[in-house]
């Protein structure tokens, strides 16, 4: 073997070294950054640990929720709104309240007296049909007096409310109230003609209610309901009455004891002639 080929061999083995030394720097490199940058990673991963731990607080830091009764929820609730405690009012069902029945209107009717059917009657069969309704007594005789009203304008089925009799009271002659007492009304009928017979005619009702006791010149009123109800009922086309005093005697003198009534006539003058005021349905 020649010396330079000794030499070329030498010079080979001298440059190998120098290469693995580059490759071995180079691995180191690499190694290093491996280390550096798993030192960052877990660097990074344990900050990460710190600020899960700082914002999940442990177990023992989370508060325990309250458990509140009815009563004490109402109360918070009411602190901050009101009108959430406010419980609805129950509203009961409207019932329907039935109409009431219309009360029927009350209508009023005044009858006059009829002319010819109204004077008075004596107990001697004297009389008159065209003068003053008369009632008293005298030395020879007692008077009564006669009314009569046609209530065939009723309509029919009429509901009689109240029924009143008027008369004025218009002379007076000696002292009637103190001899007879007071002024007695009768419910007969007598028919279409006024006649002696009637002076002492059964009555359907005796006495049945006053008329007056005093001396005052006035309207004197007596309910008479009953017996208008009464001809009405048994189709009777007039209410009749007849007045008298109390006590009937005779007595005193001549020109005796009397009172005066107006009549259908208007003999007196005062225009107040009998009525019957009736208010029915």
């Amino acid at each position: 073997m020649s010396e330079g080929q000794v030499f070329h061999i030498q010079e080979e083995t001298v440059k190998v070294p120098s290469k693995r030394k580059n490759v071995f720097l180079i691995l180191g490199i690499i190694f290093l950054l491996i280390i550096v940058a798993g030192i960052f990673y877990l660097l990074g991963a344990g900050s990460k640990t710190e600020e899960v731990a700082e914002i999940s607080p442990t177990p023992s830091e989370i508060p325990t929720p309250t458990i509140f009764e009815e009563e004490q929820v109402e109360e918070i609730l009411g602190e901050v709104s009101p009108t959430l405690t406010k419980k609805p009012t129950p509203t009961s069902k409207p019932t329907s309240t039935p109409s009431p029945t219309p009360t029927p209107s009350v209508k009023v009717k005044v009858i006059t007296s009829s002319t010819s059917l109204d004077g008075f009657r004596s107990s001697n069969g004297g009389g008159n049909a065209g003068v003053e309704i008369r009632a008293g007594r005298n030395v020879n005789l007692v008077t009564r007096g006669f009314i009569s009203f046609d209530v065939s304008s009723l309509p029919a089925g009429a509901k009689i409310e109240e029924s009143t009799l008027r008369l004025y009271q218009a002379t007076l002659i000696g002292s009637p109230y103190s001899i007879g007492g007071s002024i007695k009304v009768d419910h007969l009928t007598y028919g279409d003609t006024l006649d002696n017979a009637d002076y002492g005619a059964s009555a359907l009702s005796s006495s049945f209610v006053t008329l007056t006791n005093n001396t005052t010149f006035e309207w004197k009123d007596a309910d008479v309901t009953d017996s208008v109800r009464d001809d009405l009922s048994n189709a009777r086309s007039r209410s009749q009455f007849r007045i008298h005093f109390q006590i009937e005697n005779t007595g005193g003198d001549a020109s005796g004891d009397f009172v005066y009534f107006e009549s259908a006539e208007n003999t007196i003058g005062t225009g107040n002639t009998p009525q019957l005021v009736i208010k029915y349905q």
